[in-house]
């Protein structure tokens, strides 16, 4: 019996009981713990209702455009923070930006079969799609895909209907050298093959391969999003110095699976033209004015690109006790925060004691560190927003936490109740 994650199950039934055709196009034997894509061919006719089937097993469609008839679908396992990610295909092309057109998919996806739960590819058809992937999309066999390479070009048909398409699309006896050079075991001649294999079937239709190449190629350039998805999410992380910002910043970024930018809120940072402004008749409030115009529009673009925007600073730092400038100038740059700053969709607070945030950076002193603290603490009672998160854990679990909190915001399953822990 095939073993499957959890989620994958979730998936694989919402498609069932949606009378979505699909099946599994390659790794049936990952699915307990997938490391990378879950790929599944899906008929086309099925799209207008796909994200909503897969929306309620739990999957959120990400991603740019730019990648063919990619859709990419993501849930989070919250226990260990991994991906949960589902490659959705409606198209069996190949190569750089799926360059490579076929009319494979609707006789592939009529000959698949049910196996232990599951919707796989037709043996044959699953063989070769696997080796067209490794030649097509990769250009090579890598050596940790070496042995089921093998297995695959063993049991592959020369006389199946992928082949006979094959040799349609790229010439006769194209299939057989593509087998050969496979069954050789040689990475070399791998190579080759799929070099010429990749030219012939350009030159089946070279300019309907460029402009395909340089549509793909602009629209992954320009970031562009996928229509429907998500809306983009703002995260202020905030805390006394030595709380750990910076580096659960770095964290959470690396670990989301769609765009995401830093936006620096802080108005204090020291600049090159320093020295003039602030000699300059309000030098000073102008550099404030502006700083605090740039980041709170950077903000409201990224997020309105659909992306993870993870703010550096908060303007919820004046609501702490004593941060509060009751000048002109900063009464007049809180009113400009308040007006453009975006409002926060997750408060990350990260909290430590003040000795140990001392400790870590130096700063003030741990008396003051464990004043702010408290402050913090208090702001984060008051935000239903916020997760206090225990700064003094690994910064990996920091990170999961954040990350869980954040895609709960995304996916809409947000905990009700008081500020988690």
């Amino acid at each position: 019996m095939t073993a499957v994650h959890p989620r994958l199950v979730a998936a694989f039934a919402a498609l069932d009981e949606a009378a979505v055709p699909w099946a599994l196009v390659r790794g049936a034997d990952e699915l307990a713990a997938p490391t990378g894509d879950v790929d599944l061919l899906v008929d086309r006719g099925a799209l207008p209702r796909l994200d909503r089937v897969l929306a309620d097993a739990g999957f959120v469609r990400m991603g740019q455009l730019g990648h063919g008839s990619h859709r990419f679908y993501f849930d989070l396992d919250p226990d260990d923070g991994t991906w949960i990610k589902l490659d959705v295909v409606t198209a069996v092309d190949f190569g750089p930006l799926q360059t490579l057109r076929s009319s494979l998919a609707p006789a592939v996806l009529a000959r698949r079969r049910a196996e232990d739960g599951l919707r796989r590819l037709a043996r044959d058809d699953e063989d070769w799609l696997f080796l067209l992937h490794l030649l097509l999309d990769k250009g090579e066999v890598a050596p940790r895909r070496q042995e089921a390479a093998l297995r695959a070009a063993a049991r592959a048909s020369l006389d199946g209907p992928v082949a006979t398409a094959v040799d349609r699309l790229t010439g006769e006896g194209a299939a057989r050298a593509a087998l050969g050079a496979l069954r050789s075991g040689n990475p070399d001649a791998a190579r080759r093959e799929a070099l010429a294999l990749r030219r012939r079937w350009i030159r089946r239709a070279p300019v309907a391969a460029g402009a395909r190449w340089l549509l793909g190629k602009a629209a992954r350039t320009l970031d562009v999003p996928v229509t429907g998805g998500p809306e983009g999410v703002v995260v202020a992380i905030v805390g006394p110095d030595g709380a750990g910002k910076s580096t659960l910043s770095d964290g959470l970024r690396s670990r989301w699976p769609g765009s995401s930018r830093p936006v620096y809120m802080g108005l204090w940072q020291a600049g090159r033209w320093d020295p003039v402004l602030h000699r300059l008749p309000g030098g000073r409030l102008g550099q404030r004015t502006a700083r605090a115009v740039r980041g709170s529009l950077s903000a409201r673009w990224h997020r309105g690109r659909r992306r993870l925007v993870v703010l550096d600073r908060s303007p919820l730092d004046l609501r702490l006790p004593g941060a509060r400038d009751d000048s002109l100038g900063g009464r007049i740059t809180e009113r400009v925060l308040t007006a453009l700053a975006p409002e926060p969709d997750v408060v990350v607070v990260l909290d430590a004691p003040g000795t140990v945030m001392f400790a870590r950076k130096g700063e003030h002193s741990a008396e003051v560190l464990e004043e702010r603290r408290q402050g913090y603490l208090a702001l984060a009672a008051e935000l239903p927003a916020a997760l206090v998160v225990d700064a003094t854990l690994p910064p990996a679990e920091v990170a999961r936490r954040a990350l869980v909190r954040t895609w709960q915001r995304v996916a809409g399953r947000e905990p009700a109740g008081s500020p988690a822990r």
